[in-house]
């Protein structure tokens, strides 16, 4: 590792921190927010965001839906602004960008104060220009995170999106307090495994790193709750490896992408529990058999020996699994961007996001 004071690697071990200072200061953090929100009538949720934040989105949908009662509809900022027509005047957007400075984020909440909705910003950096663009700002308090790939900030983005839903659920006397504290039991239960997680992780990247190492393109595979980790994953090994890495959910992946797939591609399989785990299982036997891909799969399924199997006992909760499954791709994209000699903690391009004005500054 790097002689330097912070790390990719440090930062997902440090998420449990990250979440369990959420959870402990959730009344400071969504005090604002709640009371903005107070007596107001809210039929759907937009929740903006690109790479990241889009992610963490994702993850906390289900939930927010369920404890809600209303639609939660994830979306691209820039889909927002150039395709959308909201009928619905009872609607919140809630605009996220980690470093508060992302133009299409802050084009969008424009676009949504413009019609009159319901504006709030979520971001992690304090006095940026992502927070004059809503109604209200809440915070994402995770702390430093100065690597370039997100892991902190994805998990605790996803913690605070979701107790966001919970305690707005409880406002809005959707579900009592005692229910909410469950869900966030369940969230802490889950979250509190990610530095073992990360340290079983490398002990497995270890063991197939040599092969790993020859790796030019990768596909991630995903289903049910672990989309988001599919999505968050392919992302982070892209940014952190720097050459060609895709994620697809199992039955997309079906439409025609398997025609690519030969004895070059390595695939990676997020196998948890439910109804689409055994048909996956067939499809990595099929690549294995007849087309000689490399598989590796991610589960907690203690039947799977193979050395390229990473298992796992996983809390396995339906809202909050991706915290899980996530872990061992960030871990991957760390080591195996270490072996092959390069910095991701580094932007290969610090001045990126100002030659494109992508973002404020």
């Amino acid at each position: 590792m790097e002689n330097r004071d912070w790390d990719m690697y440090e930062y997902i071990l440090e998420s449990t921190g990250a979440v369990r200072h959420i959870v402990e200061n959730q009344e400071q953090i969504f005090m604002d927010v709640l009371a903005y929100l107070k007596g107001k009538q809210i039929n759907q949720i937009y929740v903006l965001g690109s790479g990241t934040s889009y992610h963490a989105s994702v993850s906390a949908k289900k939930l927010i839906e369920e404890v809600l009662e209303i639609q939660i509809i994830n979306m691209f900022p820039m889909e927002f602004v150039d395709n959308e027509t909201v009928f619905e005047k009872q609607t919140l957007v809630i605009g996220i960008s980690h470093a508060g400075r992302s133009s299409s984020t802050i084009a969008a909440l424009d676009k949504a104060r413009a019609q009159g909705l319901m504006t709030v910003a979520m971001t992690a950096e304090k006095n940026r220009p992502l927070t004059e663009h809503a109604d209200c700002t809440v915070y994402i308090e995770i702390g430093e995170e100065h690597a370039g790939p997100k892991t902190k900030g994805f998990i605790g983005s996803i913690a605070t999106i979701a107790l966001f839903g919970l305690k707005l659920a409880v406002q809005k006397q959707r579900i009592t307090e005692a229910v909410k504290d469950d869900y966030v039991a369940r969230m802490l239960a889950t979250s509190d495994h990610i530095p073992d997680i990360a340290e079983k992780a490398w002990e497995w990247y270890k063991i197939n790193a040599d092969e790993l190492k020859q790796c030019r393109r990768m596909i991630i595979i995903g289903y049910e709750e672990c989309m988001s980790a599919m999505l968050e994953g392919t992302l982070k090994i892209l940014e952190a490896v720097r050459y060609s890495v895709t994620g697809y959910e199992l039955e997309e992946f079906m439409h025609g992408v398997y025609h690519s797939i030969d004895q070059d591609t390595y695939m990676l399989y997020l196998g948890s529990p439910g109804k689409h785990y055994e048909r996956m299982l067939w499809m990595m036997n099929y690549f294995d058999q007849e087309r000689k891909a490399h598989n590796y799969l991610i589960t907690s399924d203690d039947r799977q020996t193979a050395p390229t199997a990473f298992v796992y006992p996983f809390y396995n909760d339906k809202y909050f699994a991706t915290m899980e499954y996530v872990v061992p791709l960030q871990v991957l994209a760390r080591k195996l961007s270490l072996d092959l000699g390069i910095d991701c903690n580094e932007s290969s391009d610090s001045e990126f996001h100002k030659k494109m004005g992508s973002y404020i500054y």
